[in-house]
Parts: structure tokens; C-alpha cells; sequence
């Protein structure tokens, strides 16, 4: 399963905190997913929920592990090889068609995936593209994230006249609004907002371990 790299990415996202000026009045906000992230993974257990918009099973053991529980760990891994070997393409209309018709991914007219963007393999139909939207080269966008107590499935739905830079990585559950524009290497961790524009990444130790005498 894929989950290893969506580990990553909630780590990373949980230590990392994106800028966005907006449009307009264009002031200066932080958008710093690390506070909502450490929150919802220290909530305790509770019972699984399920719904159109995914799902959140909690109490679930390691996730990653775990994760033939739901969903076919060969489908998925066959998946994420064809999207591999198409990744690979340069970003073209035929490309996206391509997606959006072998693994049923909702595109809009006028959507690019540049060479080696990587779309999660667990589950397509979870991700969205409006209309004239650009993802930039060696981008991800996760819908799943596992830990070693919980799995989540949320969509990712992304608006018209996007861009999103080379070396970003998305997370679950982001939705992106009109007009975005991201700056190359950005983890967004939370959705944002229509006409903003995301910069900047900044990793902070939250704990340190404690020295042995």
C-alpha cells in the first residue's frame, strides 16, 4: 500500500506551516495546518465513520499495515504502477483525458499534470480538477493518510484557475478554491481559500528527546 508515503506527508504537514497573502487587500496570513493535523490525531478512539466523503477509522492498529481492511491492497498496487508509467508523460490534454477515463478522476477542460506528478492510487474518485488548472512537475496529491492508530480517506477538490507549483504535496481532505496560486515545494495541509496565494515552509521541532545521564 501507498500509506507509507501519506505517513510522510502528515508528519511533514504536522511540522510545516504555509503563508498566503489574498487577493484584494492582500494581507499577510499564516496557514499553519500543524495545531488542526496534532489535534484531530490525539482525539481518542471512537467509532467509524463513514460517508461520501470518505471515511475515518479510528482504534484501527497500524494503518498501513492494516490497510487490506479497506480496500485491496493488489488493486491499489496496480493502480499506483499505471499512474506511475503514465506520470511520466509531459503534461498534455491527452494526458489528463487519459486519467480521467482509466481511473475515473472528475477533470475539467484544460487541466495539466506535468511529468512525474503523482495522484494518489487509493482511491481516484476522491479527486477533483475544475476547469484551466495547472500541477506542477514532481507534485503529490494524497487522499488517504495513515497512522498507527487511525485511517482516513478525504477528498481533495480543486478549483478553476489553479496553479500549483513544482514539488508540492497536497493532503487529504484540501480543497483549493478558485483562482489559487502555490509556490513551488509548499505542503498544503489545509484548504484555502479563493484568489489566495501560498508561499513558504518552515519545520519546527515541537519536542526534543530527552538526553539519557
Amino acid at each position: 500500500m501507498y500509506a507509507s508515503g501519506t505517513e510522510s506527508v502528515a508528519s511533514a504537514a504536522a511540522c510545516q506551516r504555509s503563508s498566503a497573502r489574498f487577493a484584494g487587500q492582500r494581507p499577510d496570513v499564516t496557514v499553519d495546518g500543524s495545531a488542526a493535523i496534532e489535534r484531530e490525531l490525539s482525539e481518542p478512539a471512537a467509532e467509524t465513520k463513514m460517508d461520501k466523503a470518505g471515511f475515518d477509522n479510528r482504534g484501527t492498529g497500524n494503518g498501513m499495515l492494516n490497510a487490506d481492511h479497506v480496500a485491496n491492497r493488489w488493486v491499489v498496487a496496480a493502480r499506483h504502477i499505471a499512474m506511475t508509467i503514465l506520470g511520466k508523460l509531459p503534461g498534455t490534454r491527452f494526458k489528463s483525458r487519459l486519467f480521467s477515463r482509466l481511473f475515473g478522476i472528475s477533470m475539467g477542460k484544460d487541466v495539466g499534470l506535468a511529468c512525474r506528478v503523482m495522484l494518489d492510487p487509493f482511491d481516484p474518485s476522491m479527486r477533483s480538477f475544475s476547469d484551466n488548472v495547472i500541477v506542477g512537475y514532481d507534485s503529490k496529491i494524497f487522499v488517504h493518510a495513515f497512522t498507527l492508530n487511525r485511517q482516513r480517506v478525504r477528498p481533495v477538490k480543486i478549483g478553476s484557475n489553479v496553479l500549483i507549483g513544482g514539488f508540492c504535496v497536497i493532503a487529504p481532505g484540501v480543497t483549493i478554491g478558485d483562482g489559487v496560486s502555490i509556490a513551488p515545494g509548499t505542503i498544503v495541509s489545509r484548504s484555502i481559500p479563493a484568489g489566495a496565494i501560498v508561499t513558504g515552509n518552515a519545520m519546527h521541532i515541537r519536542r526534543r528527546p530527552v538526553e539519557s545521564e
